[in-house]
Parts: C-alpha cells; structure tokens; sequence
C-alpha cells in the first residue's frame, strides 16, 4: 500500500472515531411528565360521575392547558371560544346565524357548560328545563296557562347556540305552530271563521298566560269580538288583507285629540299609532309592544361612552309611564305632573326641603337643579361632579378652593360628607352639632381621646373653628392665620412679654410655637411636647453634658423653667432675674460656711457664672474645667490685693 493511501485511510478513521465521540456525547432528551402524573388525585376526582369532557375522559388536559412546568398557573391554550371551536368546529357557523344565543355571541361557554365534569347533559351547569332561568324571568314561563310543549323543555321549539330563525326557533314561527296545530275546521271555528295560518304571537304568547288560550293580557276589542273585519277591509281570497295605512285605520276608532299642548309625543302627532301599540294583543298596557322599557328606549336611547353610576329606579325597571304620558302633556316632557310632586310620589317630602331648614332648590321643589331623572355618570343621580355643583351656586366656597390648605373633604368635592343636600336641622345644614367638635370629631376620631388629656381651651371644648377654617385657609392645616400669630390672638400677655423683653426664645421669637407646644394639647403641663428637661434637651443637649458622668445642678434636672422663662426675659439667657439674684433665691450668699468657701469674699452680682457652670460640674462646686492656677490653690491675693467684703 502506498504512503498516500495509508494517510488517506488513517485520517479517515480519525474523523469517524470523532463523529463517534461528539454523537456518544450527546445528552439524552429526558420525556416531560404529564398532567396526571402529578395530578393524579383530580384526575380521579373528575371522572368519578355524570358527564365528563373527553379530554379530561382521556387525561388529555394538554388538549386545553398549557403544561406550567415549574411555573405555577393554570392557562388555556386559547382563550374562548377559541379553545372550544377546536373541537367543537360545527358550532362555529351557529355563532353567524341571524339569531344568536347571547352568552355564545360573548364567546363565553362557561355560562351554561362546565368545562370538566357535569351532573347532566351537554356538561350543562344544571338541569336544562331550569338553567334557562338563571337569566330569563321564570314569571313569563310560569303563569297560569302553559304552552305544553314548554313542559318537555326549550328545546321543544329553541335550539341552543344559533339559528336563522329569531329568536333561536328551529324553525319559522309559523312552521313551527303548524307541525303541532292542524288548520282545519275546529281550528278555524275557534278562530271566527278565519284560516289563520301564520303570525300567532300577533295574539298568543307562546310561553304561559293567565288568559284562556293563551292569548296574551290585553287584547285589541274587535279581536276579542271576533270582528277582524272592522280593521280589514278583506278582498277576494284574502279576507285578513291588511290595510295600507294601519295607523288611519286606528284614528278610524280613536279620536286624535291634537291640541294646543306643552308638549306632544312625536309618534302621536303624526298619527304613527303602531310605532308604540301592537294591534291585536299585548303583554303590557295600553296594547303596548315590546314592554314599556323596550318601546321608549327603541327611540330614546341614552348612549354613552361614559361608565354610568347611578340610574332612577323606574327608569331601569322601564316604568316610564309613570313620570310621562304616552301622548301629550300640559307640562314639558310630556310630564304628568309637576316635577316635585312626581318626586314626592316615591320619595317622602317632609326629608326634602319641608324641614326647619331647608336647601333652596329643595325647598322650591326644583329637583332637576341637581339631579338627572333618568341616569347619570355620578352617584344618586346627580348632573355634575358634587364640587361642581354645589360650587356653581356656592360662590364664595369655590374662591376657597384656591387657597393654600384645604379640608380633605372638601378638596375631593365631597360636600355632603358635612352637609345635608336637602335639609338640616343645623345651620348650614351640617351633619353634626359642633357643639364639643362632634362634627370634626366624626372623622378625626383619633383626637377624641386627646381630648379627654388635653388643657388647651378651644380643643376642650370642641370649638374647632376658633383655629381652623372649615374648608380652606391659606396656612398649613387650614389654620385661620400663621401658627404663632394664631396662638397670640388669645395669649395675648405673652405677645406683651415678647414686645418688651430684650432676650426672646427662638422659637417664640420666630413663633413657632409648635416647637414645644402640641395644638391640641399633651398630657405634660401647658401642652408640652415632652416633660421638662427632655423637652429643651431636644436643642440644648450641652447642658447636660456632666449629668451621667459628673455632678448636675440638682434644678436644672427637674425643670428648666425654674430658672429660666420659656418665651422672653429681660436678662441674657433668659434667666427670670439677673445671675446672683436668681442664685441668691436658692443659696444663703450670708452664712459663715458660704463665706469660708469663697475665701471670705463675697460674690458680686454677676460673678457666680465666671466660676460656676449652672448645669452641671465634673466635681461638687460645679466649677468650670479651666481653672487660673491662683484660684485653684485658693490664693486671691495676687490679683485681688483687697480683702474681705472689699
């Protein structure tokens, strides 16, 4: 063999052992549990009875989930009705029929279906003759005449999902009556003579009615007499031939009594009688069709992009009748009264302006000032925001609204959180006396107990407003005038003492009375922030600088104020006399001992704080650390040549 050939064969080996290697490499794929292997207890659980959903039959939760892995969450593959149609294909052209079931048309399943397991049919929620009832009025289906076939069920004549035949009919309506009812002779007897073979709901409800036959509540006269021919004109082979014009037809037994009025419903001006009114039968009064709240809201419909808050009561039940006449009105809107008395109808008047004192429009009966008589986007019905309302009469509130603080309440415009909208026993109509600050305190509970603790007159006695505006003010927590300015409007002899003083406390000086003083009062002595000394201590922590390792000054660790005056003095330090006076009051400066501890020399009038400090000492005396080497050997003599009391 020769060299070529024996390199060619030796690198061929070569790459095969290392295509071996990487393949040998490899890691092994490892197999992804399935859901049931960790859930195995509900699997069991779902398929224990009833109807169970295949996917679950089959422990195929991946047909509809998505498998978590280690992240927690349950999640469908797609959100409905997608997730179902991928099964359940044919009920995709029902959700395009001309009728289509609601909760289908929302795309949600879940309405009617349990997704895993069900007790019946269809994995339905509940028993199919009932479960329709859980959104439709069982009343309709259950007065004293019922449809027979409405006993096997709604699917007798309803499919489920969609149909091309409204309202979810299997069939049309009139093919749907005449595979149950046979036209023949009876039948026409009992229908006057006349082969009625189409539109029965004109006459018959198709569910439950407390008439005979099924006829619905208030029928037309002449159709309960028999005597269709009085509105038909009937040809030749069509005896129930309609009339051209069925609204002239009606004014034929109606008067059209048009006159001069406040106002006319536009359908009865024009004579359009079958706009509102059917003309054989009806469920609802007057003949009218559909119900009273469908037939008003086909043409007075309130749309909005706007969440609504708050709705009349006969306006959401469609008991428009009784507010309105259906065809004219002395008053505007075809009003059946004055609006006042139509409120006064439901709602009490003596809680509506008739009190001791009353809100003007209130007392005027002038409702519709603030309130909306159908819906409104603001709570109990209200045509504004409440601020603005009540500021587009209020003046001189709505200038406060530019002011610097402003009461949480009235800043978010909530005025009757205060105040009556309608009337009050109180002035301005305030919720609560003010008396002892019940109002205030309504809210600001956590004062109350202050209260009880607190010497500060105004905050005692609840009288509130002596400090605070109610709604607004152009200083912090809407105090009527600056802080310290607030405070000297009563403490006037303080306001004296600082005008003549010539050494005043910073803080008094710059009247920040807060500073060591609570508003509403403490449980320590004059409202204090804190018991004395901590309270000074809080700026002037040098005084206490010898109190842990040292000797202190006995009074200046029970109250500061002993000696000096917490707001103004007229001597430095703000000591309340002048230095050895002040000393003089606690310390005999006469006795022998005083004398022989001072070198038989007596002090002079400020001479005690050249060698004392006030506050405390390191060693008994209290003298200052630094001392001229004469002084602390006790020999005055070389600066002092006098001696005794010289």
């Amino acid at each position: 063999m020769s060299g070529k050939k024996i390199k060619f064969f030796t690198g061929l080996a070569l790459i095969s052992c290392f295509l071996v290697s990487c393949v040998a490499s490899q890691p092994t794929r490892k197999t992804r549990k399935s859901c049931v292997e960790c859930h195995a207890d509900m699997a069991a659980a779902l398929k224990q009875e009833g109807v169970v959903h295949k996917p679950v039959q089959e422990d195929n939760c991946e047909a509809c989930h998505l498998h978590h892995g280690m992240v927690g969450g349950v999640y469908l593959r797609q959100n409905q009705p997608a997730q179902c149609f991928v099964c359940h294909r044919e009920k995709m052209d029902e959700a395009k029929k001309k009728s289509v079931h609601l909760p289908v048309a929302k795309g949600r399943c879940d309405s009617c279906h349990e997704v895993h397991q069900s007790q019946f049919a269809g994995l339905l929620k509940s028993e199919n003759s009932q479960f329709c009832f859980k959104c439709h009025d069982k009343k309709e289906f259950s007065r004293k005449n019922i449809h027979p076939p409405l006993e096997d069920g709604c699917g007798s004549c309803h499919v489920n999902h969609g149909s091309d035949n409204k309202p979810l009919l299997k069939q049309s309506q009139e093919s749907l009556c005449i595979s149950c009812h046979e036209i023949n002779e009876s039948f026409k007897q009992s229908h006057f003579g006349y082969a009625v073979e189409s539109r029965c709901v004109l006459c018959h409800t198709p569910h439950s009615s407390d008439g005979d036959h099924l006829l619905k509540n208030v029928v037309h006269q002449p159709v309960q007499k028999g005597e269709c021919e009085s509105c038909h004109p009937g040809q030749k082979g069509d005896p129930l031939q309609v009339p051209q014009d069925a609204d002239a037809t009606c004014l034929s037994c109606h008067e059209k009594n048009v006159k001069k009025t406040a106002s006319l419903h536009e359908p009865f001006a024009k004579g359009q009688c079958t706009t509102c009114h059917a003309v054989h039968a009806g469920q609802y009064t007057a003949m009218l069709s559909p119900s009273p709240e469908k037939v008003c809201l086909s043409c007075h419909i309130q749309e909005s992009d706007v969440e609504i808050k708050s709705s009349h009561v006969p306006y959401t039940d469609g008991q428009c009748l009784s507010c309105h006449y259906g065809h004219s009105s002395d008053r505007k809107n075809l009003l059946t009264d004055r609006s006042d008395k139509l409120c006064y109808q439901c709602h009490e008047s003596k809680s509506y302006g008739k009190g001791r004192r009353a809100h003007d429009p209130a007392a005027k009966g002038d409702c519709l000032t603030c309130h909306n008589p159908h819906e409104a986007k603001y709570g109990t019905l209200l045509n504004n925001q409440e601020k603005d309302l009540c500021l587009s009469c209020h003046e001189t509130s709505a200038r406060e609204m530019g002011n610097f603080s402003l009461h949480t309440p009235f800043a978010a415009g909530n005025c009757s959180r205060c105040h009556e909208p309608h009337q009050g026993e109180r002035k301005k109509f305030l919720k609560e006396s003010e008396s002892k600050g019940a109002l205030c305190l309504s809210c600001h509970k956590d004062q109350q107990k202050q209260q009880e603790t607190s010497s500060h007159d105004p905050f005692v006695k609840g009288q509130c407003q002596t400090c605070h505006s109610a709604h607004a003010g152009d200083y912090a927590f809407n105090l009527k005038d600056k802080a310290g300015v607030q405070c000297l409007s009563c403490h006037d002899v303080i306001q004296k003492k600082l005008n003549s003083s010539k050494q005043i406390h910073e803080p008094a000086e710059k009247l920040n009375c807060g500073a060591c003083h609570v508003a509403h009062g403490s449980v320590h002595e004059n409202n204090l922030k804190k018991q004395q000394p901590a309270l000074c201590l809080n700026c002037h922590r040098e005084v206490a600088v010898y109190w842990s390792k040292g000797v202190a000054h006995e009074p200046a660790t029970k109250d500061c104020t002993l000696c000096h005056d917490p707001h103004a003095s007229q001597y430095k330090g703000i000591v309340k006399q002048v230095g050895g006076d002040l000393c003089a009051s606690c310390h005999n400066l006469v006795e022998p001992r005083f004398a022989a501890v001072h070198q038989g020399i007596k002090p002079g009038k400020d001479s005690c704080l050249s060698c004392h400090d006030p506050h405390g000492g390191a060693e008994k005396g209290l003298l200052f650390p630094v001392v001229h080497s004469p002084f602390a050997q006790g020999n005055c003599s070389p600066c002092h040549p006098g001696e005794g009391n010289k």
